[in-house]
């Protein structure tokens, strides 16, 4: 009976403010016509009874979307928004047995037009869990039912065979909004998890699964942005992975291309999650340090040329000694563009491969 999906939970809890809207004019409804008819003292105590409805069913609304991540305190209040559910099915069925008792026929046609209507409306705000809604439902019409049959005229005897007509197609309305609701919710979540799939796919490198050049120049540049808002500086390192096309002749590239794998696995996992980096061509990388000088940069490039150094690749019969060369370059507070930065670090790369490689420049 509590099974739900948080997202249809949400659903009811989105639409409560309307729902509450609603009664609260039926309501009013009821209080004008019967006003005549029955007692002031049982009047006052329903009224009451549907105001504490209105104020816990709009309180487990506020409720639902707090925790509306939180499994384990979300289902405590769709336990409690069954029992407030039915809670209103007895107030309302007893709000047509006190008019069926102290008003003459045939008020409690109104009585009944009132409950289909606010059943009807409840098909939309509370079939999302539709388990709810059947008990909701069968207890609302199942007095109205046994009204018709207690005054026993032909109008209600038709009445009573309507409402046994009734009953089915509203069910199966229900059920179909529901299953409507759930299909709309798992084509959203199966959308977004494909924009999510294609965004991923967008700024990644596929062989690597590093960032690809073009997402690292692009979030590079936001970067750059707010460190000259902020006046903090950013160093740019350019890697390039010494002799790697003798790697691709002496061994295939599928070698090469575990070498690529293997060699930015090790050099993400000792950056930082602020930093970004990237394949951008070939055996080239770039790292993006966000508020690093130029020191705490070149012992960054230090730490991943020893890291490199030191990569075991014996599993694929690759001789040890793989090593990269890096080129290290900062706004060290000068105001210089994102091109300028990037074509300083690859000329302090060229300076190290001249150098001899396996350093840093």
């Amino acid at each position: 009976m509590c099974e739900y999906d948080s997202r249809l939970v949400k659903l009811i809890a989105d639409d409560t403010p309307k729902a509450l809207f609603g009664l609260l004019i039926v309501s009013s409804i009821f209080l004008w016509t019967y006003w005549e008819y029955i007692p002031f003292e049982y009047l006052l105590v329903w009224t009451l009874f549907q105001v504490l409805f209105l104020f816990l069913r709009f309180f487990n609304s506020k409720m639902l979307l707090k925790y509306i991540e939180n499994e384990t305190k979300l289902r405590f209040h769709t336990i409690f928004l069954v029992v407030i559910i039915v809670y209103s099915a007895i107030v309302w069925s007893s709000a047509t047995l006190l008019g069926a008792y102290f008003a003459p026929s045939p008020y409690e046609f109104i009585s009944l037009a009132m409950i289909m209507g606010i059943i009807t409306a409840a098909v939309l705000s509370l079939t999302p869990l539709v388990n709810i809604f059947i008990i909701y439902f069968f207890i609302m019409i199942l007095i109205q039912f046994g009204v018709m049959l207690y005054f026993g005229t032909n109008a209600h005897i038709s009445i009573a065979l309507f409402l046994l007509i009734f009953m089915p197609v509203i069910i199966l309305l229900s059920k179909s909004v529901y299953k409507n609701l759930l299909v709309t919710v798992e084509v959203q979540d199966k959308l977004e998890t494909h924009v999510n799939e294609l965004r991923e796919i967008s700024i990644t490198d596929s062989l690597t699964k590093v960032f690809n050049r073009h997402y690292f120049f692009q979030a590079a540049q936001d970067l750059l942005s707010i460190a000259k808002r902020e006046k903090t500086p950013v160093s740019f390192l350019m890697i390039d992975i010494d002799y790697f096309k003798n790697i691709n002749d002496t061994y295939g590239h599928q070698v090469g291309d575990h070498v690529l794998i293997k060699l930015s696995e090790e050099i993400k996992n000792v950056t930082r999650e602020s930093d970004i980096f990237a394949r951008i061509g070939g055996e080239e990388f770039a790292l993006f340090l966000h508020n690093t000088s130029i020191e705490g940069a070149k012992n960054i490039a230090e730490k991943i040329r020893i890291t490199v150094e030191d990569i075991d690749f014996s599993e694929k019969y690759i001789p040890s000694g793989l090593t990269v060369s890096i080129g290290v370059a900062t706004t060290d507070g000068v105001d210089i563009c994102l091109e300028e930065l990037y074509h300083a670090a690859d000329q302090k790369l060229y300076v190290a491969k001249e150098l001899g490689r396996n350093r840093v420049q």
